[in-house]
């Protein structure tokens, strides 16, 4: 039996549409499922996206190179600083730029508050009553910090070429305790919900294999026993706090809501590493450069870890002020590359149960 569903915030004629709740990342945009099944068990599935094309690769030849950092800030608007960062590294990676270790230092901060805002996002699907509430209050929690420091709730723009645009304010990481510690509590509670069911386990099994078949990395990869974590290369001020999360092998949606929620714990853990250490790390955040800057001819690459996986920049530059050519890799594109497969063999009423394993935001797969 062939069956056609929608995801998302919009609807096809024809369809029917599943929802994953009114506030989880995966209400906006669109993508199609186009599944047959056998019996209730799904023998194949096809998934579309690209409804929400928005050509940003192709704006950022139209921008310069301080510009375009507010087109990557909103490709993946769930961990914004990460998009912010991949392409702020390229050019300085390019130019041969250190920040300041005082900027290095903040930015790891961020780029961990981003994973804790993402992560927190996606595990919504496991929370219910009042644990639901504590999480969403976690949520608006970090991005009143981020209003608090950028002026902004979601979209920080703090990244610059050679810092930040502005240092933390003035009793800004002392106030990170009680916020940290509510999501602490928030994640034991999320790993008792886990525990307590037997509905993931053996669900949309993905093993190493196929993570490296379909390009999957993060959290995915990490639930298939596949490590493939680009912060043990040190980047940013990694060398000193990384705190790698325990993989495991299963390979299912359990395993992968399981590395989610330790993944919140050894996020709080380098964000209180991190503020530890700014406070050793006086100085400026930014480095002066030409208002007319321009970036060395050639092909420029750079990779980070964000939220779901391996977020890589390829920038080609002419020597000009804007770039010839932006590529991005992202794990959004990744992962909904490898639904169709999670899919296959699951019972139709767990569609919903895989696509929450592996999540996606619409701006970061429709790149």
């Amino acid at each position: 039996m062939d069956k056609q569903y929608t995801i998302g915030g919009l609807s096809l004629p024809g369809h029917d549409s599943l929802s994953l709740g009114p506030r989880h990342p995966t209400s906006v945009g669109l993508i199609r499922l186009s599944l047959h099944t056998d019996n209730g068990v799904i023998s194949h599935a096809d998934v579309t996206s690209g409804f929400g094309h928005r050509a940003a690769e192709k704006l950022f030849e139209v921008r310069d190179y301080r510009s375009m950092i507010m087109l990557a800030d909103r490709h993946d608007w769930l961990a914004a600083f990460s998009g912010e960062l991949s392409l702020t590294l390229t050019v300085e990676n390019a130019l041969r730029l250190t920040p300041p270790p005082r900027a290095t230092v903040l930015r790891t901060l961020l780029a961990e508050y981003a994973r804790l805002h993402s992560h927190l996002s996606f595990l919504s699907y496991l929370a219910d009553g009042e644990l639901e509430a504590r999480l969403w209050a976690c949520v608006e929690g970090l991005r009143q910090g981020l209003l608090t420091w950028t002026g902004n709730r979601v979209h920080p723009m703090l990244a610059r070429v050679g810092g930040l645009a502005a240092d933390v304010p003035a009793g800004w990481l002392d106030a990170l305790d009680d916020l940290l510690d509510d999501v602490a509590r928030v994640s034991s509670d999320l790993r008792g919900v886990l525990a307590r069911t037997d509905r993931f386990s053996g669900l949309a099994v993905l093993d190493a294999e196929a993570c490296l078949s379909y390009g999957l990395s993060g959290p995915v990869s990490r639930a298939a026993d596949l490590d493939l974590d680009r912060r043990y290369t040190g980047y940013l001020a990694y060398g000193e706090l990384h705190r790698p999360v325990q993989t495991r092998d299963a390979g299912d949606a359990q395993a992968r809501f399981g590395v989610l929620i330790d993944e919140l714990g050894t996020s709080i853990d380098m964000i209180r590493m991190a503020r530890a250490l700014a406070g050793e790390t006086p100085g400026d955040v930014d480095v002066r450069l030409s208002r007319r800057l321009k970036v060395p001819e050639g092909e420029h690459q750079t990779q980070i870890e964000a939220p779901w996986g391996v977020a890589g920049c390829l920038m080609v530059s002419r020597g000009g002020q804007t770039p010839w050519r932006v590529a991005l890799r992202t794990p959004s594109f990744a992962n909904l590359s490898a639904l169709g497969a999670a899919l296959s063999g699951a019972p139709e009423e767990q569609i919903c149960d895989v696509v929450a394993s592996l999540g996606y935001t619409i701006g970061d797969a429709d790149k």
